[in-house]
């Protein structure tokens, strides 16, 4: 990119990081994201986009988002719920091949690609979701579309069904945040990493990306980029080895950011036109998606002594951050519900080339998706 377009890019990113901070104060759901997708597909459309971004920068988004996913496994908090979270986390596993089921009926029914699917109706993982569904041949437009409905939805309804749910009869189970044991939560927010010596954290959060991209390659993992540092990053995390490496604050939002930009570049006229057909049929299967998961929670409090308004939290199909929100607020068993959550997190990014192949076995191979690159038209200056 010459000096333009690099100026371009950094005062959209500076606009669309403002806007995002604006909108997080009211509990928006996944704003920097959303914003991005918002603002690269009206520049796409427009043609007004500086330049599409390099290679390399897609690259080390994935990188620095599977070291962030990496940092949400606690050991710590595993331990203080017992012997009861197996049948938790069994149920996580069915939601999982609920979610899968929902998609199959849906791709036929709506006529669309089984991988974009698939990965537009899997409950958790957003960010990584749409990160890598370009390589799982899915259509990251469709994808990004589907996944933060999703968001949204679960985001809208979660602090309602809690509340519904919840029998005020409570007992003190302590604090916890997702990612807490490496990220220090009082830091300023213009921070990247969650330790106070930003030189220290940020250098082994790219020595994780670039130690984690070459296992990745070396052992042939399915998304290295994505993969390798995630694995690498969760067993740091797991064995506290080190802390303060999270990409957090500032680094965070601007990680979503991007990932955003580089779905929201990518929409045409005619994509837009096609979603809002579909936005019915996604509506119910999101709907759906959500009973059914509601369901298994129900079905736990024949399994084990906790409150069902917790099994809820923990179980819902994404939304972590609303979810999270909603669970501090109404003093809920947050060691409960972050492991479960970020556990989930974690297996569903790592199982995600597993069931795309095992469906395009099941299926048959699905149309690859072309990219519309091709289609951006740089503005000059």
């Amino acid at each position: 990119m010459n000096r333009w377009q690099v100026v371009s890019w950094a005062a959209l990113l500076v606009v669309v990081l403002g806007i995002a901070e604006l909108l997080e104060r009211t509990r928006f759901p996944a704003p920097q994201m959303v914003v991005a997708i918002v603002a690269g597909a009206g520049l796409a459309m427009m043609r007004w986009l500086p330049a599409p971004l390099p290679r390399e920068v897609s690259l080390g988004v994935q990188a620095m988002l599977g070291v962030l996913m990496g940092s949400y496994l606690e050991v710590s908090l595993l331990s203080t719920i017992g012997w009861e979270l197996l049948p938790v986390l069994v149920v996580t596993a069915a939601t999982v091949l609920v979610s899968i089921g929902i998609a199959v009926v849906f791709a036929r029914i709506a006529k669309v690609e089984l991988p974009t699917a698939t990965l537009g109706l899997l409950a958790g993982g957003s960010a990584a979701v749409v990160a890598v569904a370009d390589e799982l041949e899915a259509d990251p437009r469709r994808v990004a579309f589907m996944q933060y409905l999703r968001v949204a939805m679960v985001a809208l309804s979660a602090p309602a069904l809690a509340a519904i749910l919840d029998d005020g009869d409570r007992k003190d189970y302590g604090a916890a945040t997702l990612g807490g044991s490496v990220t220090n939560p009082d830091l300023p927010h213009w921070m990247l990493v969650g330790r106070g010596d930003q030189v220290a954290g940020l250098s082994i959060a790219i020595v994780l990306c670039l130690i984690g991209i070459r296992v990745g390659r070396r052992l042939r993992l399915p998304s290295p980029a994505l993969i390798g540092p995630m694995v690498l990053t969760a067993l740091l995390t797991a064995f506290g080895v080190s802390h303060g490496y999270a990409p957090t604050n500032l680094l965070k939002e601007l990680l979503f950011v991007l990932i955003g930009f580089e779905v929201g570049t990518r929409f045409t006229r005619s994509v837009v036109v096609e979603m809002a057909r579909m936005i019915p049929g996604m509506t119910a299967a999101i709907v759906a998606l959500s009973s059914l998961v509601a369901a298994l929670a129900l079905g736990l409090t024949l399994l084990v002594d906790l409150e069902l308004s917790d099994l809820y939290l923990a179980t819902t199909p994404g939304g972590i951050n609303a979810v999270l929100a909603t669970a501090e607020g109404m003093d809920a068993n947050m060691p409960l519900i972050t492991s479960v959550q970020s556990i989930r997190l974690l297996l569903m990014v790592l199982l995600l080339p597993l069931i795309m192949r095992a469906l395009r076995r099941q299926f048959g191979r699905a149309r690859a998706v072309p990219r519309v690159d091709a289609e951006l038209v740089p503005v000059t200056p």
